[in-house]
């Protein structure tokens, strides 16, 4: 869809869980150490192969007012998306969704959410829709059997991004995801 129809108070939601993929690509840099063999092949799969939101693709028309892949990370696309609508977005990291693998990590390594969540390679959707779609939102990926988190909003109401974590305000360069060199 990719349509840069941002509107002023639009919600912003995200398909699947994030992070995994970078865990999985730290361990293929050699970064990191993860003894636990499945684990280590959870997240090395989840780079090579993440879970693509394919089914819903095509039906984001019927609600989104824009879209985008989260190919270079979930700040720095959501950042490209709002880019020409002079509107800005305020998202929660605790809302953001990871794995259940991914969790168990980062309880056992005293490691931060915000350091996974936003590195690129996750492969999600990234979208804006009105309020008012909520309840339609919620039935059509409950149908589609797909996961969908309601993670921000987007606003005039503010002068710059804003990224809360843990009930305090981050500084957006913070974790900007990867960025293309040409």
């Amino acid at each position: 869809v990719q349509r840069n129809k941002c509107k002023n108070n639009d919600d912003i939601y995200v398909t699947g869980n994030l992070g995994d993929s970078y865990l999985g690509l730290l361990l293929l840099r050699k970064k990191l150490f993860l003894k636990n063999t499945q684990q280590r092949k959870y997240f090395i799969r989840k780079y090579y192969m993440p879970d693509l939101p394919t089914k819903i693709s095509s039906k984001l028309t019927k609600f989104a007012n824009s879209s985008i892949d989260i190919s270079d990370g979930l700040f720095g696309d959501l950042t490209k998306l709002t880019n020409t609508s002079k509107l800005c977005f305020r998202l929660d990291v605790e809302k953001i969704p990871i794995s259940s693998n991914l969790k168990t990590y980062l309880i056992k390594t005293n490691k931060k959410k915000i350091n996974f969540i936003s590195k690129g390679d996750d492969y999600q959707i990234l979208f804006t829709s009105s309020k008012t779609y909520r309840r339609y939102i919620k039935s059509f990926f409950k149908e589609m059997n797909q996961k969908v988190t309601l993670i921000g909003n987007l606003t005039n109401e503010i002068k710059s991004h804003q990224i809360l974590y843990n009930k305090n305000l981050v500084k957006q360069r913070y974790n900007e995801g990867y960025s293309h060199k040409f």
